[in-house]
């Protein structure tokens, strides 16, 4: 039997892949993307920073190979870290970072969908901002194969 809460327990997990297949189609979150530390850029890789609103469920903390839509229907694979980022010791709360794949441009104020296709790993404090690039650049790597496996 599938029920609400088997899924949001499936999700909860990070077994994103299995809760789509009951869901009919990806977990997804929208919000409007806000201005961060801008820490991403200094290492290369800008992210779109929005805030988990208040009761949407979220996936276990960790990061997922996901698709970005954007307002004009735009779609981008991007790697997507959900938590708290404590590498960085950021304390503004839950955020959902999707760094897109091949996009370069600006989308502060503008509302993004993000669906989480897998989870590559758990939320990790690296010793240093270089071994938290090298990771996000192999999981970067991680996510081009996933959506090539998909044909995209």
């Amino acid at each position: 039997t599938v029920s609400s809460t088997y899924i949001r327990r499936l999700l909860t997990d990070g077994d994103v892949e299995q809760a789509a297949r009951y869901l009919g189609h990806p977990h997804l979150l929208s919000g409007t993307v806000v201005p961060g530390k801008q820490l991403g850029r200094t290492i290369g890789i800008p992210t779109a920073n929005i805030y988990a609103p208040d009761g949407v469920l979220l996936p276990r903390y960790g990061v997922y190979a996901a698709r970005v839509t954007l307002p004009d229907g735009r779609a981008y694979p991007a790697v997507t870290n959900v938590g708290i980022r404590p590498t960085v010791e950021d304390k503004t709360g839950i955020t959902v970072e999707p760094w897109l794949l091949g996009f370069d441009g600006d989308l502060y104020g503008q509302r993004i969908r993000v669906e989480f296709f897998r989870y590559l790993r758990g939320e990790t404090k690296f010793p240093s901002l270089d071994a938290l690039r090298a990771a996000i650049l192999k999981n970067a790597d991680e996510t081009r194969a996933f959506f090539a496996e998909l044909g995209e």
